[in-house]
């Protein structure tokens, strides 16, 4: 069984919808709480992931230095991976609350969804979204019209794929692999896809539809012959990537993951975003927002560049697969090893 958690709490304790439109975030008036503090923030996390933590902790700890403690309070609801308690979480927290953070792309896509159906224009900032226009959250990621606003993840794909490259200079064919469902999963392998082709490299793409068949979408992508597999920031293969490591293991195959969370839980390489700073970038914009220094339309979603990015690997996972990273890239690089 789920345990549901509702913790309200002061900042000092860290605590899809379906036929989304971006219509109703356009020609409105915001709607803003009439005081300086006090404010009720709600937060809706889809599922417990420590990358997903990690920008949670961040859009708290700006929260901190820009309102200040004990001025505000925050709902946190974690849906536990079930998608149907993220849209009621959604609707409690858009009724509750005067402004919603909404942490990765299902959780924005809810909290925005239910505050159209209930007429609301209260601020709806978002992080770990890694395409917001393609998601429908906004339409001009410069110029954000309406109540909804935040930072992306998306990740440096390009730069990712280089490094695969760079690891294994004679690579001719690797594998793509991530979850059907997940929007922000066909980005990065649509992009990864391009730019492996633009490389010369041969692309096998596998998808999966949910945990249970993580392991043999795994073992099938390896059975092509592949010499590395990319994975994008996939909630659903993130929280289980033991069944791809045990898959790339025996295979002898690298794995390129989309973030640095992937690696602790049995992935070899990235060059990742760091997650906390990103809530820290939607903490700002929500603190701004709420004390009236920055309407939405001025506050443009923020992207990280490669150069604000972390080179990770973990050596214990590399060791178990098998695999050296040539001493001229480890020497390139100022490397973080996950142990």
């Amino acid at each position: 069984m789920k345990t549901k958690k509702l913790l309200v709490t002061a900042l000092s304790t860290f605590g899809f919808a379906a036929g989304l439109s971006a219509c109703g975030n356009k020609n409105v008036t915001i709607t803003l709480p009439d005081k300086t503090e006090g404010f009720v923030i709600g937060i809706l996390q889809p599922v417990e992931h420590p990358a997903l933590e990690a920008a949670r902790n961040g859009f708290e700890e700006s929260l901190n230095e820009k309102i200040g403690k004990g001025k505000f309070e925050i709902k946190y609801l974690n849906a536990g991976g079930n998608d149907a308690d993220l849209q009621l979480d959604a609707q409690t927290l858009v009724d509750e609350c005067d402004m919603t953070f909404g942490i990765g792309t299902g959780a924005a896509q809810a909290l925005k969804n239910s505050s159209i159906a209930k007429g609301y224009t209260k601020p709806v900032i978002f992080s770990a979204v890694t395409d917001p226009v393609d998601a429908k959250l906004v339409e001009n990621k410069d110029a954000p019209e309406g109540f909804v606003t935040g930072s992306s993840d998306m990740n440096p794909v390009d730069d990712q794929i280089e490094l695969i490259q760079e690891i294994i200079p004679t690579v001719k064919k690797i594998g793509v692999l991530y979850t059907q469902s997940e929007i922000n999963s066909k980005v990065q392998s649509d992009m990864a896809k391009a730019k492996a082709e633009s490389l010369g490299l041969e692309v096998v793409v596998k998808t999966c539809q949910n945990t249970s068949d993580i392991t043999s979408t795994a073992s099938a992508l390896v059975q092509e012959n592949v010499e590395a597999i990319f994975i994008p920031t996939d909630n659903n293969i993130a929280s289980n990537m033991n069944a791809v490591k045990s898959a790339a293991d025996q295979a002898h195959v690298l794995v390129m993951c989309g973030e640095e969370g992937m690696i602790k839980s049995g992935g070899h390489v990235t060059l990742s975003i760091d997650y906390k700073e990103l809530g820290k970038h939607a903490g700002v914009m929500a603190g701004d927002i709420l004390l009236k220094n920055k309407t939405v339309s001025e506050s443009p979603v923020k992207y990280m560049t490669s150069e604000e990015c972390t080179y990770v690997l973990s050596s214990s996972n590399l060791a178990d697969a098998g695999i050296t990273i040539p001493e001229s890239v480890m020497s390139a690089h100022d490397w973080s090893d996950v142990k």
